[in-house]
């Protein structure tokens, strides 16, 4: 039985058993930091709340958030539920076209808006809104300040004092509280349906005892992602202080300066620490630089020996701490989630001392499982939460059912049905396997296996995690569908790049002429055939291109939780596939 039906019961809970002076806290452009106490929190939803009735905001109606994670991001989106509302988060690199899809979808008339690129983002279409409200100063005439909207709600809470609880009242466990969109990975994004209950489902699971009070919780996800919606709800609940950000390039000092215990990442984030760790150990000099690369190398060892583990227990206090430092020294739980997490990213961090927990999930019903430091395994996404009952269809796809699952799609009937079969079971379109004691390890989407003009499967995301790797190469994209064998699209990291071209003395090339020159070329070379060593002879890699671009969420290639849009990409490097797999062809009738 669950403590929570609706937020008005958590919402009530936290008043209860908190009173914390720093609840939330939220960084501004200077770098200063701003606490909200609960009682401030508390209070603001509130009047919030009775502002949006006073301008006539309906049950039902959807209410938009165009912003970065804060503690305004966070009333706000609450705000808009205790009012009877639906929030809509919307993410802040959102493009034009997906902007206008969604909020025209939902009919959103509010718009929350703060930053910059959200109010340009407004402007473009303002005719879309009736009012925006801002976060900060109002940058149109059509924008009224949070202030502004606090103040008639205090004005409505004295002229009829019972509004608040008339409100409260009113809503049900079975009101959709908020309308989260798809990531748009494959065609346009879908809005799901999730229920005061689905919410009230994910924050209420008992297995999460091991949050407490004392944790320091860093927000980096994006709250308009499911997951970053999720954690930041069951933070509220466990009573730990928050700190928002989205300065992912300051990271590091961020985590020295709040010293979080507890993170939620997606694999990107951690592959990039990754990378700065190495890099900044690579370039020390003398003994120190000696014993840092032999730490290093000990722990992206994929078996340890008897030796290896004693010579852990060294290196733990001479390099190990240091790098955990880097990330604040007091990290004790780090989930991840939203992609695959690479194993030998898993082992690293598990051996330098910051545990990773990974996690599964789906905008439709999220999260599904995870691992906890009682119960984990390596490789595995974890087991269900709060009961969720978990299935493989004959074809080895991954069903669930439960009141996490979603109501639908918003105005989706037929994606709904698709989604959720007449026994209430979500496809969720990924295949799996699930052992004896319940945990669950993701093997890929299934729609992304190519098959090769030869007949055989080609699974793409193992092997661009695999040359993921490589401090050269920011993404990657296999290609091999309808094709003899396959090849892949390399995307470079431009701040390797540039350093590796001042490390070699080769400032003076274009970044053109480097990514084409032999250094590049030996590397990528070396690269894909020690790759090509753990396929199968139909998944190795033939040839590969080095694509001197960014991939944006703006450009439509990367979806707003940064996942590559395939068939975006493919079509536009369509010429240049053509002509990589021609000039094989040519080869072979020249041979």
């Amino acid at each position: 039985m669950h403590r929570f039906k609706t937020c008005v019961d958590m919402l009530r809970y936290i008043e209860k058993n908190y009173c914390d002076p720093k609840a939330l806290n939220s960084r501004d452009e200077d770098g200063n930091w701003h606490a909200t106490s609960t009682g401030q929190f508390l209070c603001a939803i509130k009047m919030i709340a009775l502002g949006l009735k006073a301008l006539g905001v309906k049950k039902g109606d959807r209410v938009g958030v165009l912003a970065q994670p804060s503690t305004h991001w966070t009333l706000v989106d609450l705000a808009i539920m205790v009012a009877g509302a639906i929030s809509v988060p919307l993410f802040a690199n959102i493009s034009d076209e997906n902007f206008v899809y969604e909020v025209t979808e939902t009919n959103v008339k509010i718009l929350f808006v703060e930053g910059n690129d959200p109010w340009g983002l407004f402007k473009r279409h303002e005719e879309l809104f009736s009012v925006a409200i801002a976060f900060d100063a109002p940058q149109h005439p059509k924008a009224k300040s949070l202030k502004e909207l606090i103040s008639l709600g205090e004005e409505l809470d004295r002229e009829k004092p019972h509004c608040y609880s008339d409100l409260e009242s009113e809503i049900l466990p079975s009101d959709v509280a908020t309308i989260i969109y798809t990531s748009g990975s494959t065609g346009m994004p879908k809005g799901a349906e999730l229920t005061h209950e689905n919410l009230m489902t994910v924050i209420d699971y008992p297995a999460f005892k091991w949050i407490v009070g004392e944790d320091r919780y860093l927000s980096v996800l994006p709250l308009a992602h499911v997951l970053g919606h999720c954690i930041n709800l069951w933070m509220l609940v466990s009573g730990v202080s928050i700190y928002y950000t989205s300065d992912y390039r300051n990271l590091a000092s961020i985590c020295r300066e709040v010293k979080p215990t507890f993170m939620v990442v997606v694999p990107r984030l951690l592959e990039k620490v990754y990378m700065k760790m190495a890099d900044q150990v690579q370039r020390a000099e003398g003994i120190k630089g000696k014993i840092g690369r032999f730490a290093f190398s000990l722990a992206k060892k994929e078996k340890l020996s008897v030796v290896d583990h004693l010579c852990m227990s060294i290196v733990d206090h001479l390099v190990y701490k240091r790098l955990r430092g880097a990330l604040g020294g007091k990290l004790r739980i780090v989930i991840s989630g939203g992609a695959p997490l690479n194993p030998h990213l898993y082992d690293f961090y598990e051996r330098i001392g910051i545990p990773i927990y990974e996690g599964w999930g789906l905008t439709e019903a999220c999260p599904v499982t995870v691992n906890i430091p009682k119960a984990h395994k390596r490789g595995s996404v974890g087991i269900p939460v709060s009961g969720q009952t978990l299935a493989l269809s004959a074809e080895g796809e991954i069903l669930v059912k439960g009141t996490l699952v979603m109501r639908g799609y918003y105005k989706k009937p037929e994606a709904t049905a698709k989604a959720l079969d007449s026994d209430g079971w979500l496809h969720t379109g990924d295949r799996g396997s699930i052992d004896a004691k319940g945990f669950l390890t993701i093997l890929g989407r299934m729609k992304e296996l190519y098959k090769t003009s030869t007949g055989e499967y080609v699974a793409p995301v193992p092997i661009e995690q695999l040359l993921g790797k490589h401090a050269l190469i920011d993404s990657s994209l296999v290609v091999a569908d309808g094709h003899k064998f396959a090849t892949c699209l390399l995307f470079p990291n431009m701040d390797a790049v540039m350093q590796t071209k001042k490390d070699l003395g080769l400032e003076a090339q274009s970044v053109d002429e480097f990514l084409q020159g032999k250094y590049v070329k030996s590397e990528m070379e070396k690269l894909i055939a020690s790759l090509n060593e753990h396929l199968n002879h139909w998944e190795q890699l033939h040839d590969y291109r080095i694509i001197n671009d960014v991939l944006t969420v703006q450009s439509g290639e990367l979806t707003p939780s940064m996942k590559i849009r395939r068939e975006v990409v493919l079509n536009k490097y369509h010429q240049l596939i053509h002509e990589m797999y021609a000039q094989h062809q040519e080869e072979a009738f020249s041979g």
